[in-house]
């Protein structure tokens, strides 16, 4: 049986509401002004009024995003929108699928197994989340680039072995719930370490990691400053139409410009509505029956 709401709380409501309703609209509008400005002329957009509807829908910009918008690398040379693109995946696709092995491994390692200087390792972990990322970044930089690493394929190598953050208190707390029991039938079997963290252990932390795994997709692809600092002559997406922006501060055809920031944001939609769910649900992890 439906409960009857008080008048002061459906005023309350439809307040709340109306709230919700503005904060999404300042949300959505500047996409949808963006969206819109993309498909104008040049002319246009600079002598219009930025509210009126494009009087040429011209959905070839998009086409010209991919031909015009080009920036200047340190090195002297060029990288294309194309190019752009593709430093933004294969750096992605490198630090997630070794970020994530290497957190999974490392924070089952601490949790469940017993080795000298176990808890030296997690308070050394813990001591490194309390420091400022933007007071380490000059002496970060300055190791990378005697190391040899600076501006580089490798840069995105060592990268991925950073552990910390919330992702290893969380798997750090899911691999301690994991019943041990499992470990046992395994090595029971004549299964080793590896067999055990690998065929038993990951599998159950599949949910968690394909969470952290879309989270560092999308903060890696929205991610201008790091590119920018460590890897100038690899731009991508972001630090890519940055730098396009600062290069090209007269003559710049903004419609087109903005046609690219909009296919940038386009992998990003399709995430997040593909995996909605996964983002906006309670993950829960099973253990032994009976």
């Amino acid at each position: 049986m439906a409960v009857r709401k008080s008048k002061s709380q459906r005023i309350v409501m439809g307040v709340i509401f109306a709230l919700f309703v503005l904060y999404a609209v300042t949300l959505l509008y500047p996409m949808i002004w963006m969206f819109l400005s993309s498909l104008k002329g040049s002319l246009e957009y600079e002598t219009g009024n930025s509210l009126d509807l494009p009087k040429r829908w011209l959905f070839s910009n998009y086409g010209l995003a991919f031909e015009s918008l080009v920036v200047r690398n340190k090195g002297g040379g060029t990288t294309s929108f194309f190019g752009m693109v593709w430093n933004s995946v294969w750096m992605n696709g490198i630090s997630i699928v070794l970020g994530t092995l290497v957190s999974a491994i490392t924070t089952y390692t601490i949790a469940k197994l017993q080795f000298p200087g176990k808890k030296v390792f997690y308070a050394v972990i813990l001591f490194m989340m309390m420091l400022p990322i933007y007071g380490s970044m000059a002496s970060s930089l300055q190791i990378k680039k005697q190391l040899g690493v600076f501006d580089n394929v490798f840069n995105v190598l060592v990268s991925t072995f950073a552990v910390g953050g919330y992702k290893f208190l969380i798997l750090y707390a899911f691999f301690k719930s994991v019943s041990w029991s499992y470990a046992e039938a395994a090595y029971i079997d004549g299964a080793s370490h590896f067999q055990v963290f690998w065929n038993v252990m990951f599998p159950q932390a599949l949910a968690p990691l394909a969470v952290f795994a879309i989270q560092d997709f999308i903060a890696g692809w929205n991610d201008y400053m790091s590119p920018l600092i460590y890897m100038p002559s690899y731009p991508t997406i972001a630090s890519g139409l940055y730098q396009y922006e600062s290069q090209m501060i007269r003559g710049m055809n903004y419609p087109v410009y903005f046609a690219g920031i909009v296919i940038s944001a386009i992998p990003i939609l399709i995430i997040f509505i593909s995996m909605r769910k996964t983002f906006m649900t309670s993950l829960s992890m099973g253990g032994l029956k009976g």
